[in-house]
């Protein structure tokens, strides 16, 4: 499966120079945890934890992740587990031809996983024995 069938497309963006208050306004009005910074490309990641310690006047360039991990929307789901697991990060901005197109967070591979949209359940039953082997008798003990 594919990034681009799994990712969202209605990316929340912020400007770097836009206030920390802008910042949490957005993640409180559109029930988020992540937001891209964009200034002629991605120039970082907000999350919600990177509030700590911030002051609402302080521009969101202070607070953002400036090491961007980004995916491409043809790469494999696997592949984007693998780099969330391995970067210890719970987003990853998809970009292709250096242009945001989507987002994929944690949240959005566990509903893949729970909904089985990965190894989806087999909708055949299961095949029952027609002839069973004699049973063995116990081995006693000495």
């Amino acid at each position: 499966m594919r990034i681009r069938e799994v990712m969202r497309t209605n990316v929340r963006t912020i400007k770097p120079a836009e206030p920390v208050s802008m910042a949490k306004e957005l993640f409180r009005r559109y029930d988020i945890h992540h937001l891209v910074v964009v200034d002629k490309g991605v120039a970082g990641v907000v999350n919600d934890h990177d509030f700590a310690g911030a002051r609402d006047d302080d521009p969101v360039e202070r607070i953002m992740s400036r090491h961007v991990v980004t995916i491409g929307p043809e790469e494999t789901i696997r592949k984007a587990a693998a780099i969330m697991t391995g970067q210890g990060i719970g987003s990853l901005p998809v970009v292709d031809d250096e242009k945001l197109v989507g987002i994929v967070t944690t949240r959005d591979l566990l509903l893949l996983i729970a909904k089985g949209a990965v190894h989806p359940a087999p909708n055949a039953e299961r095949p029952v024995l027609a002839k069973r082997a004699p049973r063995r008798k116990p081995l006693m003990a000495r």
